[in-house]
């Protein structure tokens, strides 16, 4: 008896260091919105991660509208690159996004396109690139490479 109370005692004592967080911890919501990226992201298989940033169109800094951006619809990925002038190489990675555990997403890349003034080609992978951890940082989302 003495033993079953000291279990329960262990017990109280050692769940009450449980971040109530990870008990409830909601999924991060991704589809219908767009991102701004930090850099590129799903153009290679062995990304560590990448940062979403929220952005606006209707934004009255242009600048703010140039670089790397992702936008999610259903189960579906899109990402693009935009410059102020022609003379860059423009990627675009699609795919679709599967999610597999509580803020846990698996990409799978079907086609890498390139044009203008790219050293590579397009390609259609059409496999996985990897499964990603979202956290939240603020009003961005880290995703790391698990």
């Amino acid at each position: 008896m003495k033993y079953f109370v000291l279990l329960i005692v262990l017990y109280l004592t050692f769940s009450s260091y449980i971040e109530p967080n990870k008990l409830h911890e909601e999924r991060i919501e991704l589809q219908n919105s767009s991102w701004k990226l930090d850099g590129k992201c799903l153009e290679t298989e062995n990304e560590d991660g990448f940062i979403l940033s929220a952005y606006s169109e209707s934004t009255g800094d242009i600048a703010s509208r140039w670089g790397y951006l992702i936008s999610f619809s259903e189960n579906t990925f899109q990402t693009s690159y935009r410059a102020p002038c022609g003379v860059d190489c423009f990627t675009s990675v699609s795919g679709t996004y599967l999610w597999v555990g509580s803020n846990k997403i698996e990409f799978f890349v079907t086609k890498i396109s390139r044009s203008e003034y790219c050293l590579d080609t397009s390609e259609n992978p059409r496999k996985s690139f990897g499964t990603y951890e979202l956290k939240t940082n603020g009003e961005r989302i880290i995703l790391k490479r698990i």
